[in-house]
């Protein structure tokens, strides 16, 4: 077995807790407004209207994963390249994720995949209401970690917004 030349030779290693990669996007039609998917059943988060995205596939970058997602989840493609808004961790699938968000003009016409019903394309500035402390304790119904989840993409919109 050949020694791996940049990892540090010492007698007690350090034991670090890991995230695993997902990726979001802000996908934007030519009015500004952004596409949220609808979760289908027997996926995670059934049922809510999230943005696009998904997990980051071993060996491949962030930026390319989140040009694959938005394809494979929406048939829709970038206008350009995507640019990085921000990070947030999150819970899913059992785990802990590092969520990456991106934002990029979009084209083509929506084809939702087998994990999405329906699809709806919003004003992101009228998004904010949801992520006041009442929207965000009306949707989190009392669970924690929806409501830590909520104020972390809150945020996110947020620093969308002053990119925009």
């Amino acid at each position: 077995m050949t020694e791996d030349p940049l990892s540090p030779h010492v007698e007690n290693p350090v034991e670090l807790d890991t995230y695993a990669l997902s990726t979001v996007v802000y996908a934007e039609d030519d009015e500004g407004r952004i596409l949220l998917m609808q979760r289908a059943e027997g996926t995670a988060m059934a049922g809510q209207f999230f943005m696009p995205g998904g997990i980051v596939d071993p060996g491949e970058t962030p930026d390319e994963g989140v040009v694959r997602e938005l394809r494979a989840e929406t048939g829709l493609e970038f206008v350009g390249e995507p640019t990085m808004v921000g990070c947030y961790p999150l819970w899913i699938y059992g785990r802990d994720f590092l969520q990456l968000s991106y934002r990029g003009r979009v084209t083509g016409s929506v084809v939702a995949s087998h994990e999405h019903t329906d699809h709806r394309w919003v004003d992101p500035v009228e998004m904010r209401g949801l992520f006041t402390d009442e929207g965000i304790a009306a949707i989190s119904g009392g669970d924690e970690r929806i409501a830590r989840l909520l104020t972390r993409i809150g945020v996110d919109l947020e620093r969308y917004l002053a990119l925009r």
